[in-house]
């Protein structure tokens, strides 16, 4: 007897196939939506790495603001930052004792604007000298540091004050119609301290000749270099050290790209209580450049605080975010932002807070 033989009929091939065909499709759409949230992650991550790395700078920036600043009046003039911006240029102190702090509320050319930071320290220069120090003592012994790198070098160009028993003597500029002299372990006769108990602090501010006597940055929103990436409304927040050229051109170094918004916010201890009394957003209102600004400052400035707007990751279209403003400052002190028109990207709101620790020591 033959055997019968047995077969698919079309039907059951078809069946077999629209089976495959949907199998195949749910895999290739899990695996494209898992591509898209992958990439998304990374540019998420990525994100938060520039956060943390870039205002981390930033962060140890304003916690160095007033150090190596001389607390005196100069006798002449110094380059600061001249330019085309009234603004800016109303922020340069000479021939003033130098506020540690300044800044525009709400400047008008910076992207959104933003506000406006100005910190001068010696240690907010990005030359090798910039933040190193060490004191020098009548004898003309200079402290020597373990590790040797945390030294000055011959080739580093440093400040020297004396320290005085007063505010108007406390931290003072020595030599200041010449003030700038190289490190060395056996300083000038003019450089060392008069009290044969008393030790002078020098200061490293640059590698080339100083023009100031002291290290200027600005940090802002800037509109220039920005990713394709990030939203229409955002910049790069930018650290930009004005050189010790007599130019006063600044060189930029970006810290946080998509950055939309910045506002900075002063809480100033007002009777010495040690408590912050009063919040304010415009500390240029509050201390313009005089005589006594930066004395005045001082005495008042207890906390600062800094927050910045900025997108998460790239553009995600599947993504839509919960709120159409999200507010950006701290104590009532701030402003909302409006991100109704860029539903599609995520926000993150960073604060660093500071109590500055070089202002009247």
């Amino acid at each position: 007897m033959k055997r019968r033989h047995a077969g698919f009929t079309l039907l059951e091939i078809l069946i077999a196939l629209a089976i495959v065909m949907l199998v195949l499709f749910a895999a290739i759409t899990f695996f494209i939506a898992s591509v898209k949230q992958f990439k998304v992650q990374t540019k998420i991550i990525e994100t938060n790495l520039e956060g943390i790395l870039g205002l981390e700078l930033f962060r140890q920036d304003l916690e160095s603001l007033g150090f190596g600043l001389p607390w005196n009046q100069l006798p002449g003039s110094y380059t600061e930052r001249p330019g085309a911006v009234a603004a800016i240029a109303a922020l340069n102190e000479s021939p003033n004792a130098p506020r540690a702090v300044a800044g525009i509320n709400g400047a008008t050319f910076t992207v959104n604007q933003s506000d406006y930071l100005v910190i001068r320290s010696a240690r907010v220069g990005m030359k090798d000298a910039a933040g190193k120090w060490t004191n020098v003592t009548r004898n003309n012994d200079v402290r020597i540091w373990v590790p040797s790198v945390e030294n000055l070098v011959t080739s580093d160009y440093v400040i020297v004050l004396a320290v005085g028993s007063a505010d108007s003597n406390r931290r003072s500029l020595v030599n200041p119609t010449s003030p700038y002299t190289t490190y060395s372990t056996s300083f000038p006769a003019a450089f060392l301290p008069v009290d044969p108990y008393s030790a002078n602090i020098v200061y490293g501010i640059d590698n080339v000749l100083p023009v100031r006597p002291f290290n200027r940055a600005d940090y802002y929103i800037d509109n220039t270099s920005v990713p394709e990436k990030c939203a229409p409304n955002t910049g790069v927040l930018v650290k930009a050290v004005i050189a010790h050229d007599g130019s006063g051109t600044p060189v930029r170094f970006p810290l946080l790209d998509c950055a939309a918004d910045m506002q900075v916010v002063y809480g100033l201890d007002t009777n010495a209580d040690g408590v912050v009394e009063t919040w304010e957003p415009d500390l240029q209102a509050l201390f313009p450049v005089s005589s006594t600004a930066a004395v005045d400052l001082r005495g008042q400035l207890a906390e600062i605080r800094v927050h910045i707007l900025a997108q998460e990751g790239q553009r995600d279209d599947s993504y839509r975010t919960p709120t159409d403003s999200i507010f950006v400052g701290s104590q009532s002190v701030g402003r909302s932002f409006d991100v109704s028109g860029y539903r599609n990207y995520r926000w993150k709101l960073y604060s660093i807070v500071v109590k500055p620790k070089n202002l009247a020591q």
